[in-house]
Parts: C-alpha cells; sequence; structure tokens
C-alpha cells in the first residue's frame, strides 16, 4: 500500500493550481492540488503517446467520520515533453478535463497548454482553457492555472 501512496504524493518543489474566471455564476474556490498521478498512455485513432497528469484536491477532513469531496483535474500532454504552446483539440495528446466535487465533468474546448523548461526529472508548464458547461447551450468559464510534477518514466 505504501507504493501506491508514494505514486500519488507531491515531490518537494510540485504543484497544480488552478483559478477560474467568468464563471457564468457558478462557485468556484481555488484549486489547489494535494496528490496527482502521471503515467503514459496513448490516445485517440492515431494511438498517439501522451502523458496523462491526474491532480487530485480534496477538501480536509473536520472530523473522521466525514468523506472528502474530491475535485480532479486532467492534462494530457505530449510524450516527449516538447516545450511551447500547445493548443488543445488540435491534436489528439493534448486535452484537458476537469471533474467538480459532484463528480460532473467539464470537457476543456479550446486554449492552451504552454510546457516550459523545467528542473531535471520535472515537466512544468501552464493552462488557459476555456471548459464547457456541461447541459448549457456552449456555455464557458476560464480555467488559468499552472503545473509542475515529475516526468513520467
Amino acid at each position: 500500500m505504501n507504493a501506491v501512496i508514494n505514486q500519488l504524493s507531491f515531490a518537494h518543489g510540485n504543484y497544480v493550481t488552478a483559478s477560474a474566471f467568468s464563471t457564468q455564476g457558478k462557485d468556484f474556490p481555488e484549486f489547489a492540488a494535494t496528490s496527482r498521478l502521471i503515467e503514459k498512455n496513448v490516445a485517440g485513432p492515431a494511438r498517439a503517446e501522451t502523458v496523462v497528469i491526474t491532480a487530485v484536491d480534496r477538501e480536509e477532513k473536520m472530523t473522521r467520520a466525514s468523506t472528502t469531496s474530491t475535485r480532479e483535474l486532467t492534462i494530457c500532454i505530449p510524450a516527449n515533453y516538447e516545450l511551447g504552446v500547445h493548443d488543445l483539440k488540435t491534436r489528439d495528446d493534448v486535452s484537458f478535463s476537469f471533474k467538480d466535487e459532484e463528480k460532473i465533468v467539464y470537457e476543456g474546448v479550446k486554449g492552451t497548454i504552454e510546457l516550459v523548461p523545467a528542473s531535471e526529472g520535472n515537466v512544468k508548464g501552464s493552462f488557459n482553457i476555456d471548459v464547457e458547461i456541461p447541459d448549457s447551450e456552449e456555455q464557458t468559464f476560464i480555467l488559468k492555472g499552472q503545473f509542475q510534477v515529475l516526468k513520467a518514466v
């Protein structure tokens, strides 16, 4: 069980944060991941290699009997960690989604994920994504954030 905990925990200096803008009346507390999972995968019809970063933000427990609500950001980037700006929806290995505490999934419909130089063994970047509100008439809100996590091996 410790191996799983180690895979999910953050190394010193690693983070995933996000803030929402123009939220169409939806309350969006600041996102600060308490754990993450990073793995290599394949995506799309061309089976492009991608790195999937799943960042988890849990509320603190008030009592031992309480449950924590969880929010997740999923960021997919090219497996070669190519530096630069990657436009969403232009390639199979770049995507973004957000799952709120009620398990509703919000899909990124446009925007960018930028990868910048990082220290050895890390991948670092930022995102500026228009996220579509489910069951709305194409209403979106902007989710901006940054991340630095250990690279998938």
